[in-house]
């Protein structure tokens, strides 16, 4: 417990910087406002903008004396490559764990790296890199020869190892002679079965936290505030599961999804123990009670292109009852001037389209499926997460919190057993959104107040 009556809690985005203060004493929302982002020049406007809001509400005298706390996604947010060993195993922890530490994976590449991986890896934006790959006391020659083509590369990225130990000491080496920043944690599968994320999602966010500071445009705002926390993603899962377990005093609301909407990507969070659909038999990296996966094509502007292509012209058509020319025309509008929001009608019924769109496709990505299969003593093999015990399912991001269609929208998680019989999605669920959009807030307050983050987030939820 903070000896602080008051928290304030921000959040720089890139499109908006967001307030949110909280009364511990009452274990209350005092206000929530927003303010055009202004990270791109000086972030010290936007950040001054939210105090000066803050002080408004709660006096000079608190407001000196408060936590201040913040999150941050400006820039593109926390951009990530990784490199495994094994496309269904290495790989797809090292995904696992990048995602929980609040990343956007821009290139996943597995098994021994070639030149073209190399180009590839090179030719991106990329913040940070994590290798890894390999159980305990097994092989590490791959592993090294993708060590020695990192290390001969062009990237000036810190690079994350958290492969086979018996390997560490000599990636290191190699690493560090090819004159990269070089971070070792434990390995993220040490066994089959096993999964262990916990040290490796710690280093990602705290190198990230050191880049955004020093490279985004946040050092000036340093100086103003106690803390910078955490990326505004991996706030928001951590809020997330705050909700969903609960505290020693407060129940939670037990399993469930959260669904983030943005201009750039959709993230699906859930949270849930991994358990056999119908006695399949379970295959693959073993699922985490929290998880989240981002779908950089599928955003509702920059990426608004990609996501009307996965929908496909023909049911935005119908969806929209609008020609295929004038949905081009928005799309083409929103993909350059990104921070507009609709302004009629016929881009009001784009936006419910896409919207929609983007929570139906995100949800079946990141939920498991069932594999059937003929063989002796196994009919059904299971990928990835069964949520079809999910009976909560909330809304976030601007497209659903400020959209008249959000309840329509989130009803496209749920699945038609007949006609989806393999996707372990609900088929039934309670639908809310968090209505005063503290989800990142929630998160951030977590590492001072588990109640008082938990009691926030209860109230912001508004049944649909």
């Amino acid at each position: 417990m903070s000896s602080s009556r008051y928290v304030v809690l921000t959040d720089f985005g890139s499109t908006y910087t967001k307030v949110v203060v909280v009364d511990l004493e009452e274990r209350r929302m005092v206000m929530t406002n927003r303010f055009p982002s202004t990270v791109s020049y000086d972030a010290r406007i936007g950040l001054q903008q939210c105090f000066d809001a803050a002080r408004a509400v709660i006096g000079e005298e608190c407001f000196q004396k408060s936590l201040k706390l913040s999150s941050s996604s400006a820039a593109g947010g926390l951009r990530m490559g990784v490199v495994g060993l094994s496309e269904t195993l290495s790989a797809q922890a090292g995904k696992s764990a990048a995602f929980g530490a609040g990343a956007k994976i821009l290139c996943t590449c597995s098994g021994r790296l070639k030149t073209e991986d190399i180009t590839q890896l090179e030719s991106l934006p990329l913040e940070i890199l994590l290798f890894c790959g390999g159980y305990e006391n097994s092989g590490t020659k791959a592993l090294l020869h993708n060590a020695k083509m990192l290390a001969e590369s062009s990237l000036h990225v810190p690079i994350i190892y958290a492969g086979n130990s018996a390997a560490a000491i000599h990636v290191r080496r190699l690493l560090t002679q090819g004159k990269k920043e070089c971070y070792i944690a434990r390995n993220i599968i040490p066994n089959v079965g096993q999964i262990d994320k916990t040290q490796v999602e710690e280093i990602i966010r705290e190198v990230f936290l050191h880049r955004i500071i020093n490279m985004k445009g946040l050092d000036k705002v340093t100086g103003l505030l106690d803390r910078m926390v955490m990326p505004t993603p991996a706030a928001v899962l951590s809020g997330g599961e705050l909700l969903s377990r609960g505290t020693h005093s407060q129940p939670g609301l037990g399993d469930l999804m959260i669904v983030d909407v943005g201009g750039a990507t959709t993230d699906i969070h859930s949270y849930a123990e991994q358990m056999p659909y119908d006695g399949a038999k379970l295959v693959g990296v073993p699922e985490p009670y929290v998880k989240r996966t981002v779908e950089g094509d599928l955003g509702m502007r920059e990426s608004s292109n990609s996501l009307c292509e996965e929908i496909g012209i023909h049911r935005m058509m119908a969806e929209t009852a609008l020609p295929q020319e004038k949905i081009q025309e928005v799309i083409s509008h929103w993909i350059t001037q990104n921070r507009d929001l609709a302004c009629d009608e016929s881009q009001e019924r784009v936006d419910k389209a896409l919207t929609a769109g983007a929570v139906r496709i995100s949800a079946r990505r990141h939920a498991g499926r069932i594999q059937h299969i003929s063989s002796a003593g196994v009919k059904s093999i299971q990928h990835g997460k069964n949520l079809t015990s999910v009976r909560t399912i909330i809304g976030t991001g601007g497209p659903l919190v400020f959209s008249k269609n959000g309840g329509t929208a989130l009803r496209q998680i749920l699945r038609d057993r007949n006609q989806e019989p393999d996707i372990l999605l609900p088929e039934d669920a309670h639908f809310y959104l968090d209505g005063d959009y503290v989800f990142f807030a929630g998160g951030l307050l977590r590492e001072v107040d588990e109640d008082a983050a938990l009691s926030i987030m209860k109230n912001s939820l508004k049944q649909i």
